[in-house]
């Protein structure tokens, strides 16, 4: 029978890299489409609905980031939030298809944080 073959860091920084972007591209449509409808419900707190939408789905995502990464999940979350948020719309539309900077920061510092409390529940929850 043959062993298991293990991975190497290399190999195994890729495939972590590969499966972040593609979910960076997955998070940036999302975020768009809250943002959206978060103008669409309440016109006149935008940046404040806009925000609370996204926070929703960042408790999603970092659930779904740990779930799927093991190793280095608020790395991951860094390099998602970053790559979904900042390089994905100026490669494919320009610098003026970014959020508003306070909103852009909101999402970008929750997201490794939530990352992070959700490992930490997930541990403890899988100790008792």
């Amino acid at each position: 029978m043959s062993e298991p073959r293990q991975i190497n860091i290399f190999q195994r920084i890729l495939m972590h890299s590969l499966l972040w972007v593609v979910f960076a591209y997955c998070y940036h449509s999302a975020i768009n489409l809250l943002v959206k409808m978060a103008i669409d419900a309440q016109p006149d707190a935008v940046l404040v609905t806009s925000l609370l939408y996204c926070l929703g789905f960042n408790v999603l995502s970092a659930h779904l980031i740990t779930k799927y990464d093991k190793f280095w999940p608020v790395i991951g979350a860094c390099v998602i939030g970053v790559v979904g948020l900042i390089l994905v719309p100026i490669i494919f539309v320009g610098a003026h298809a970014l959020l508003s900077r306070e909103l852009l920061a909101g999402i970008l510092i929750s997201l490794p944080i939530l990352t992070l409390i959700m490992a930490m529940v997930k541990q403890k929850l899988h100790k008792n």
